[in-house]
């Protein structure tokens, strides 16, 4: 069986992220897809808007029970940031004489070799990487990457929190709408849900 790794910030997860889960399981990429919500990524800038535990939980409110996807709350379980070559490691021995694969964004593509560890991640499992076209790769993944250049879903994490500040919920097509309505009723994101005003009493 072959099992993929995709891991990341999902702030918050969107139908891009979807999308590519969708796009490795049609091509045959994975069997099985495990969604690691990271705590705290060691390479991002930013910090994440939202907490772990509610990036988790729209996590699983996006994906529901789709029975070949399974999300792995290691991460976010654990204190600080967490590697992902620590993370892979005990799912590799969790399910033995299964083959993996690492999905990677073009962004992370590049800075591969910054990573914890990546000789060791390549020992762990097959990189993939999935962009919207030619992707610049990290001496690491030269040679060993198998890109996917034809990924074209428009959504990103930084657009859709920038409509949820503006208070505008984003597009179906964007933010799958079980997400928009939790982000809503909880008001994540700075999106604040407006109370209608009240009748005025007539003269």
């Amino acid at each position: 069986m072959i099992r993929a790794f995709f891991g990341g910030s999902f702030d918050p997860i969107h139908a891009g992220h979807l999308a590519i889960i969708d796009l490795l399981l049609e091509r045959r990429l994975a069997d099985v897809v495990h969604v690691v919500p990271a705590r705290q990524a060691p390479l991002r800038r930013e910090a994440a808007v939202e907490p772990a535990a509610v990036r988790l939980e729209l996590v699983q409110v996006a994906l529901g029970e789709r029975p070949q996807v399974v999300v792995e709350e290691l991460e976010v379980n654990q204190g600080g940031p967490r590697y992902t070559v620590a993370t892979l490691t005990r799912l590799v021995a969790a399910y033995p004489g299964d083959r993996w694969r690492l999905v990677l964004g073009a962004d992370q593509a590049a800075v591969f070799d910054r990573w914890r560890e990546p000789q060791r991640l390549l020992n762990l499992a097959d990189p993939v990487v999935v962009a919207r076209g030619p992707v610049e790769l990290a001496t690491p993944l030269v040679g060993r990457a198998l890109v996917v250049a034809d990924f074209a879903h428009p959504a990103t994490a930084t657009e859709i929190r920038r409509l949820l500040a503006a208070q505008r919920i984003p597009d179906p097509s964007l933010l799958p709408p079980a997400v928009a309505r939790r982000i809503a009723a909880a008001g994540l994101y700075g999106f604040a849900a407006r109370t209608p005003s009240a009748p005025k009493e007539a003269p």
